[in-house]
């Protein structure tokens, strides 16, 4: 496997093996000071995948490409797992809010992370919030899984008390929310070999 690859795999033996739920402890982030400036040539061509893979107009592209690519810069979560969480989460829609209270394109709870991360209502703050949240959930949770990232989008999709308070229920939904993330994966990595561009395909291994 070569070194660019992103591996949705069997995250759940991290959490198999811890036997009683975490304490809620309180998170401190480091307020944000990623810059707003990023190199146009990076935006646009990132735009246009953007706009191809999911089928958004060329204004909205270049729009999420600059919040995409500045999170993926802040956070170092790789932008094409942000562009598929936020397109599984939102279809790159500004102004939703779910039944549970989410909110926006990656879909924040605000009353957990308004504090860390400022308004997650704004669509830039929610996209820098997602970034830095999956990667306190894979430095917080996942450190010891075998595939990261899906441990941390687990957690992120069902919240870690859940996975660790009724596992079955909640193994079950982060299932099917990671089978829906290999999908909006497998449809970047399409559009990667139609543009011709190079770089390695992300593996997608099977799920729990």
């Amino acid at each position: 496997m070569g070194a660019g690859c992103l591996v949705l795999a069997a995250a759940g033996s991290q959490l198999r093996n811890n036997e009683s739920a975490p304490q809620r402890q309180a998170l401190e982030l480091p307020p944000f000071t990623a810059s707003s400036i990023t190199i146009e040539q990076d935006v646009r061509e990132y735009a246009q995948r953007l706009e191809t893979a999911y089928q958004l107009s060329p204004e909205k592209a270049y729009t999420y490409s600059n919040y995409i690519l500045e999170s993926a810069e802040y956070s170092d979560v790789p932008k094409e797992l942000l562009a598929a969480l936020i397109h599984t989460e939102s279809h790159f829609r500004d102004d939703v809010i779910s039944v549970v209270g989410a909110v926006g394109p990656a879909q924040i709870m605000p009353q957990l992370w308004n504090a860390a991360c400022g308004d997650v209502h704004e669509p830039r703050t929610n996209i820098l919030c997602a970034g830095v949240v999956l990667q306190h959930y894979k430095r917080r949770f996942c450190a010891d899984d075998s595939a990261p990232y899906a441990c941390a989008l687990s957690n992120y999709n069902v919240g870690p008390g859940n996975l660790r308070r009724r596992p079955d229920s909640s193994l079950a939904a982060a299932n099917r929310y990671l089978n829906k993330m290999s999908n909006a994966l497998a449809v970047y990595d399409e559009v990667m070999v139609d543009l011709s561009m190079e770089r390695e395909p992300i593996i997608l291994a099977d799920v729990w």
